[in-house]
């Protein structure tokens, strides 16, 4: 199960990755960089606006940074995530569910374009649902994996001996 988790996890892993990469790849170049930051900035805009809207407290003062800053942010949670994911890590898928979350309503407002048969339509709609897909998948990954609880030492060797096995140290939630 061990190389098959990990080359699935890989798999997994590897939308995010590719993404992270391409996206410091694009910053770090002067003019792709400032026509990547041209095209979302309007997004990142209208995101800003409805928080000020909803909540009444401009968003810069929370996170005062450029979009610049906020796409390399983005870019570094993503590929750390990945990394950390397929190593296995429960902070990787976190750092994953996080980056989805956050991202995906910002950059695939659908439900805001009303010509359903524009190009722009479906294919926001379309990464709209694959990110929810991914993101559910990462939840189910992080609500299968065991928690490991009362991890004390016993015996002479420090292996556990309470008797009833390593079973007990694990708890399914």
């Amino acid at each position: 199960m061990g190389a098959t988790a990990l080359v699935g996890r890989c798999m997994f892993a590897f939308v995010f990755l590719a993404s992270s990469l391409n996206k410091l790849q694009t910053l770090s170049d002067p003019i792709a960089g400032a026509a990547t930051l041209a095209s979302i900035a309007p997004r990142l805009a209208a995101a800003r606006a409805l928080f000020r809207d909803k909540t009444g407290f401009p968003l810069w003062m929370l996170l005062p940074f450029t979009d610049r800053t906020l796409l390399t942010l983005a870019a570094l949670t993503e590929g750390i995530g990945a990394a950390l994911f397929i190593a296995d890590s429960s902070l990787g898928a976190k750092m994953l569910m996080l980056f989805t979350l956050v991202v995906t309503p910002v950059m695939h407002p659908f439900w805001l374009n009303h010509d359903e048969g524009s190009a722009g339509y479906q294919v926001d709609m379309i990464m709209f649902f694959k990110n929810a897909a991914l993101f559910g998948a990462l939840l189910f990954w992080h609500g299968t994996r065991p928690a490991v609880v009362g991890s004390r030492r016993v015996g002479a060797h420090g292996s556990a001996n309470d008797g009833a096995g390593a079973a007990s140290r694990v708890k399914w939630e």
